[in-house]
């Protein structure tokens, strides 16, 4: 039985961005009472110049795209935005859902959609938080338009990496180098695969960035080579929120290997009636596919509701 004492909503929310916003829309339209809580800290995505590959809103800002998603959820007058972190997540008495926020936030629910995505690590290297979002890039599909034709440095963090994005940035820029950072080994086959493709291969890790108001002339590798580039491709690692690590210890929330959580086809995690969207179960390329999975994964959370 729900306390009085503490709010209830039919659906809580957990991430405000494409993936929260989505699925929120789709609640609020099927007359289910809301709540998104949303960090107040900048977004994963605020360094962005704009938000693209998503038709309707191609190159709006992000902070845009976040007025203009509320404007749109707000008119059917069931949901709210608390700018909060959740901090807490656990089983009340009653059997509900208590839902705890930073800012004192005490709510009770029986549905709950995590759609927090992840943070960035940022490398310490002087100059990258100066380009971070200009001509630093970490994916193609967004931002790869913004510097076509451009001297590209592609930064591989993992084999993966390294097998796919020197070859699929050949749809922006015909002038790419490979920065292969130690630890990260190339087989003489495809190392000659992708010379015969025009693409160059430098060895040695970055350690610093030379740019003028976040435009990229050149790198120093530890190496003490200087070499000149334009754009980086360059993926950060990342890590999850401590929300998730706390729902681990408390619930038994299943991450994979890459702490990413682990659902069912309809998104469903391991906990009933906790789903998950967006980055935080599956690498999304853009704001588009997380946008997709939140209202995907809305859906199931209504499918499921009697």
């Amino acid at each position: 039985m729900h306390d009085r004492s503490v709010e209830y909503y039919d659906v809580v929310i957990a991430g405000g961005g494409p993936a929260g916003l989505q699925a929120a829309l789709v609640t609020v339209r099927a007359g289910k009472k809301t709540v998104v809580f949303d960090d107040p800290l900048p977004p994963r995505n605020s360094a962005s110049r704009g938000v693209h590959n998503m038709i309707g809103i191609d190159g709006l800002s992000p902070s845009q795209f976040r007025e203009t998603a509320w404007k749109q959820i707000n008119v059917y007058r069931n949901a709210e935005l608390r700018e909060e972190c959740v901090v807490d997540i656990s089983r009340g008495e009653s059997g509900l859902f208590r839902i705890t926020g930073n800012n004192g936030s005490k709510i009770e629910t029986e549905k709950v959609i995590l759609a927090l995505g992840y943070r960035d690590i940022y490398p310490d290297v002087p100059g990258f938080l100066e380009c971070w979002g200009q001509t630093i890039i970490n994916c193609p599909y967004c931002d790869g338009y913004e510097n076509k034709g451009r001297v590209w440095g592609f930064v591989p963090g993992s084999l993966k990496e390294l097998s796919s994005f020197p070859k699929l940035s050949l749809n922006w820029t015909a002038d790419i180098i490979v920065l292969l950072p130690a630890g990260i080994g190339i087989d003489e086959e495809y190392r000659q695969e992708l010379m015969v493709s025009g693409i160059k291969i430098q060895e040695g890790v970055i350690t610093a960035i030379h740019n003028t108001g976040g435009r990229i002339d050149a790198v120093v590798l530890d190496t003490g080579d200087r070499i000149a580039v334009e754009t980086l491709l360059w993926i950060p690692p990342r890590e999850p929120v401590p929300l998730l690590n706390n729902m681990v210890e408390t619930l038994g929330l299943i991450l994979d290997e890459s702490e990413q959580v682990v659902t069912d086809e309809n998104n469903c995690t391991n906990v009933p009636c906790i789903w998950a969207a967006g980055e935080v179960r599956k690498c999304c390329s853009n704001a588009l596919d997380s946008a997709a999975d939140g209202s995907k994964t809305a859906k199931s959370v209504l499918f499921g509701w009697y």
